[in-house]
């Protein structure tokens, strides 16, 4: 049996050389490269040095060497067929046999056709205005096209099947390249018309297939090359081939959603993005992310479904966890893709996101535990289950152990949170005119200096919508503190935070007692409370107008989408079943 180069390079590319032979002898990593003791010979000191990018090794103590096939035939004592076989159902490749002859022949024939398509499509862009127009108006350099070889595929003069028939090749090795199909009337037609065309390489830095988008309205945007044995859309990464030196440097790689997502990024100096092709993020495409790095970045776009195809990457992630393969998350703003933000924001701004990225543990936990009222003892039993359910998932028994207790944790911390004593969320950040504000100071002022009626004050602060920062981290401070006070006089000579003396010394102005008597120690603790709960409802009222003002200043930081209980539970259907 004989098989193409394509599909033992494909196979050597899916398989991280260095973990297969940790299954043998310890593994240790010295720079980019990874050393053992060598399988083949006794030895003590590591001599066998294996270089993952090019999937081979050498020992030099014994000179032994070769590439994860060897390891198969001299090590375990297949048969070359075997190894090939045994390794191609592994990483799920269907290999071609003997009956095939010549098939390197045609391979190579095939790549040459797709590599002169690319070059005619980069030649039509150049004379296209509404592709260049389209690629400008996204900031896209003529640097940077040159690049990412973008074109377009269309000539006003000729198709690509008539280009390629120029250039002599057979009909049979141009269907095969997938770049021409037959139509209804068993006519030849280009299968991309009218389309910015994306060039899409493996690992090898081969062009395999293409990606096309429309310029207009029109339906589908986006358009793949059929699968075939050498385009499988599940197991490549858009830019992979020319990111992965910059990855193995800044040890990340950024997964985002979508081809000009990656070029945008690229612009603008980020070079280790890539992206899956119009799907969601597959088992063998995160296998081939951490053979680069061993904690990957997920960030798709912050609408509903880029948040569900985190939220899925997770979960498909979570059974194949291991103690040096983990996954993380950078959760965007709602509505925002990467390129949208830069534009509309700053790089600055885009780089202070990278930097605060999500475990995948919270980043499962905040998503999950966010539709959820956990004041319902039934909601809590639920969430519980669906977390250990979620936990069994993990088939690696330390990082198992260790993601349990931490959900665990998180779980009992949310639920405190709901507790009276942290009931003091932040919830507005209101500007009032000085009168107004001074009313609500007084409040403040009246709970210090009237110790009788502070938890009655307590629970009023609670069920009104007045405090702004400031206001609402100062009572908070002081319900929560155990700090012995019994008036504003007693309070001041002790030891504070600085924002918090700040406010005291807000409050130790006369005209307080002057325009607000009931702020005063020496009046009736009763009258004060019913003044105040009168003036605070009343005020509460007349300013509830002020909440739709304040989502709007506090749009960044609150427009994020999220997912209800029934989708979450949708999406772990698939991979935990329905264990109801």
């Amino acid at each position: 049996m004989s098989f193409s180069k394509y599909d033992l390079d494909t196979i050597k590319s899916k398989i991280q050389l260095s973990s297969e032979i940790e299954k043998k002898v310890k593994v240790i990593k010295k720079g980019n490269d990874h050393w053992c003791c060598c399988p083949f010979h006794n030895e003590k000191t590591p001599s066998c040095k294996i270089n993952d990018d090019q999937g081979t090794y050498y020992c030099f103590g014994c000179g032994a060497r070769g590439d994860i096939f060897t390891i198969y035939t001299d090590l375990y004592n297949y048969s070359f067929p075997d190894a090939v076989k045994e390794l191609a159902q592994r990483v799920g490749i269907n290999i071609l046999d003997s009956s095939f002859k010549n098939e390197t022949n045609k391979d190579d024939k095939i790549f040459e056709i797709i590599e002169i398509a690319t070059d005619w499509f980069q030649e039509n862009l150049s004379s296209n205005r509404d592709g260049q127009k389209y690629l400008e108006k996204r900031l896209i350099s003529q640097n940077t096209i040159k690049e990412f070889r973008i074109g377009y595929s269309h000539h006003s003069k000729s198709s690509l099947y008539q280009y390629l028939k120029n250039k002599k090749f057979k009909d049979e090795d141009i269907l095969k390249s997938n770049l021409v199909k037959i139509g209804k009337n068993n006519e030849f037609r280009d299968f991309f018309y009218k389309r910015l065309m994306f060039p899409i390489a493996n690992e090898q830095n081969r062009i395999v297939g293409f990606g096309g988008r429309v310029l207009d309205s029109s339906n589908p945007k986006y358009i793949n090359s059929p699968e075939s044995y050498f385009f499988k859309k599940r197991s490549l990464l858009y830019n992979l081939n020319k990111a992965k030196k910059n990855i193995r440097l800044k040890k990340n790689v950024l997964i985002c959603e979508g081809y000009m997502d990656v070029i945008s990024l690229f612009e603008r100096n980020i070079k280790t993005a890539v992206a899956p092709l119009g799907t969601a993020l597959t088992e063998t495409q995160l296998f081939l992310s951490w053979k680069y790095v061993d904690r990957p970045t997920i960030m798709f776009d912050g609408d509903s479904a880029g948040l569900m195809a985190s939220y899925k990457s997770a979960l498909m992630a979570l059974p194949h966890l291991s103690p040096n393969k983990y996954l993380q998350f950078i959760k965007l703003p709602s509505n925002y893709d990467p390129d949208s933000f830069i534009t509309n924001h700053s790089i600055k701004q885009f780089a202070e996101i990278l930097k605060k990225p999500e475990s995948i543990i919270n980043f499962i936990f905040n998503q999950s535990s966010s539709s959820i009222d956990f004041n319902k003892a039934d909601n809590k039993i639920s969430f519980d289950k669906y977390i250990d359910d979620l936990i069994l998932t993990i088939k690696d028994k330390k990082v198992q152990y260790f993601y349990k207790n931490e959900f665990k944790k998180l779980f009992f911390d949310k639920i405190k949170s709901f507790n009276k004593k942290k009931s003091f969320a932040i919830k507005n950040n209101y500007n009032f005119e000085p009168l107004i504000e001074k009313q609500i100071n007084s409040f403040l002022l009246s709970y210090i200096n009237h110790n009788k009626i502070r938890d009655n004050l307590a629970k009023l602060f609670h069920e009104v919508d007045l405090f702004n920062v400031d206001q609402q981290k100062f009572i908070s401070y002081l319900y929560k503190s155990d700090l012995n006070f019994e008036n504003i006089e007693e309070i001041s000579k002790l030891k504070l935070p600085k924002e918090v003396s700040n406010m005291l010394s807000k409050l130790q102005e006369n005209t307080y007692f002057q325009l607000f008597p009931y702020s005063n120690k020496d009046y009736d603790s009763e009258k004060t409370l019913e003044e105040i709960t009168e003036s605070a409802k009343n005020l509460n009222t007349r300013l509830s107008n002020l909440k739709k003002i304040n989502k709007s200043l506090n749009e960044f930081g609150d427009e994020f989408s999220s997912l209800t209980w029934e989708d979450l539970k949708s999406i772990s259907f698939e991979f935990i079943g329905n264990k109801e």
